[in-house]
């Protein structure tokens, strides 16, 4: 690897060199096998010597398909990781294309400004669980392939459409919008709607004025034991499973 692609690829913890080339870093063997198992295209894979000893096979499943690949010294693969404890092997993917949102799908999961990257990578992997497989992201929210979210999103990316920079109002004529709101009501006696947008808010702050003056009714989840409230990751799952069933 030389000195430019090694700068290359650390550019890519930077927002704006992601959006600028389109691609984004992913990390560990699971989320490298996901996205070979789901035909993700990737640019490259690296991994070291001492990830390959371990895992011989694996490599050789690799090094037999399409993908391009480097084998690169600990050293240089330490400066490219963004963890504490590099797990040897990553690859550089292509950010989907942003594409027209084909609103006649039922049922949409949207973000409005969530900052935090691990919640919205907890999301993303809910939301692939309970087939929540279109979500939509306020202006203002974290940047989907923030390393961050890739790594809490488990391999979620792979399977999901993802739009940006999305308003609220796009859904207003086709969907009932349903906010997640702790005065809201019980979600346990809501008759699920054939085409919805389930609408979760900000960690600090909640649903924003301008989202709420969009949302069709809100819906919250019973409290039988105590506590301030829910983290939105656990609230979101909770409520992407009660809209399931």
């Amino acid at each position: 690897m030389t000195h430019n692609e090694l700068k290359y690829i650390q550019s890519l913890q930077r927002g704006k060199f992601r959006k600028e080339y389109q691609q984004y870093l992913i990390e560990g063997k699971r989320l490298l096998k996901s996205a070979l198992e789901l035909g993700v295209e990737l640019e490259n894979i690296y991994y070291t010597d001492s990830f390959k000893n371990e895992n011989l096979s694996f490599i050789q499943a690799i090094e037999q398909s399409k993908s391009n690949f480097e084998q690169i010294s600990s050293k240089q693969f330490e400066k490219i990781s963004t963890t504490k404890s590099p797990a040897g092997i990553a690859g550089i993917c292509k950010t989907p294309k942003q594409i027209e949102p084909d609103l006649k799908q039922t049922k949409w999961l949207y973000l409005d400004k969530l900052s935090d990257p691990g919640n919205m990578g907890t999301l993303f992997r809910s939301a692939a669980w309970f087939n929540f497989t279109y979500i939509a992201l306020s202006p203002d929210c974290v940047d989907p392939y923030n390393p961050k979210v890739v790594r809490a999103g488990m391999g979620a990316h792979f399977g999901l459409s993802i739009h940006t920079n999305f308003e609220l109002s796009q859904f207003s004529d086709s969907h009932t919008l349903i906010g997640a709101d702790q005065r809201g009501n019980d979600v346990s006696h809501f008759k699920t709607p054939e085409r919805f947008v389930l609408v979760l808010g900000s960690e600090a702050h909640g649903l924003s004025s301008t989202i709420e003056q969009n949302i069709d009714t809100t819906i919250s989840i019973k409290k039988i034991g105590f506590g301030e409230s829910l983290n939105v990751g656990v609230a979101g799952a909770i409520l992407m499973e009660k809209l399931s069933s």
